[in-house]
């Protein structure tokens, strides 16, 4: 590895941490450079503002995610409903994050509504998995597994509904995250929109699996409580 990629890696790799144990709006870009002991001019060589920072570790991320994914779909092992179940529940951030990260991205893009990292993800995650997604879809289609004429246009279609449930049901978490009837109106979110998948890519009915409902359950529970900690 090069110094310069070491260097910026480990710039990433300390503000993550910071934003983890303190949150992101309360980490100044001086934390970093302290608890690095390298200078502004050591930060400003690989980044321009904090908000750049936030979206390689983001970047970062969702990539290696994305990657592991690509390797279970190609590796032979998956029928293609199973692989539409995989790609349609990248959207879900409970389903994909671990509680700190999760946290994280409920307290900047839903609590403090920083719609520029959310859309952020959005363009990343459509980006990254249309390919996958109608590659699933056509082999579908072709072992008589889903039915549909347009496995391209329809993958491009899944996606962005995909990331709207996402929203949709983070705003409706981070709003009341004490009140018990949200995470009953997610699921009735879910469960609409996976007969939505269904329809689209015309895999039979209860075929599309997007969540299980006591893990999303228990995923929620310890997001929350990273996010009380991250504004306590």
């Amino acid at each position: 590895m090069k110094k310069g990629d070491l260097r910026r890696g480990q710039i990433l790799d300390t503000a993550e941490a910071l934003f983890f144990e303190q949150g992101y709006d309360r980490t100044s870009i001086q934390d970093i450079l302290n608890r690095l002991g390298i200078s502004k001019g050591g930060f400003y060589h690989y980044f321009d503002a904090k908000e750049t920072v936030l979206r390689e570790i983001c970047e970062r991320r969702w990539t290696a995610q994305f990657d592991r994914v690509r390797m279970e779909l190609y590796s032979g092992r998956l029928h293609p409903i199973e692989k539409l179940n995989l790609l349609m529940r990248l959207a879900n951030l409970f389903e994909n994050e671990d509680a700190h990260f999760a946290a994280l991205m409920l307290k900047i893009c839903y609590r403090d509504r920083d719609v520029a990292i959310r859309d952020y993800r959005r363009r990343i995650l459509i980006a990254k998995v249309t390919e996958y997604l109608s590659d699933a879809l056509a082999e579908g289609v072709s072992q008589g597994a889903l039915h549909t004429r347009h496995p391209q246009e329809t993958a491009k279609l899944l996606l962005p509904l995909a990331c709207d449930i996402n929203d949709e049901a983070c705003d409706l978490l981070a709003s009341q995250p004490e009140n018990p009837d949200r995470m009953l109106r997610v699921i009735e979110l879910l469960n609409v929109y996976r007969e939505g998948v269904e329809l689209l890519s015309g895999a039979p009915y209860g075929t599309v699996v997007l969540f299980e409902a006591g893990a999303l359950v228990a995923a929620w529970q310890r997001a929350t409580e990273e996010l009380d900690r991250l504004e306590g």
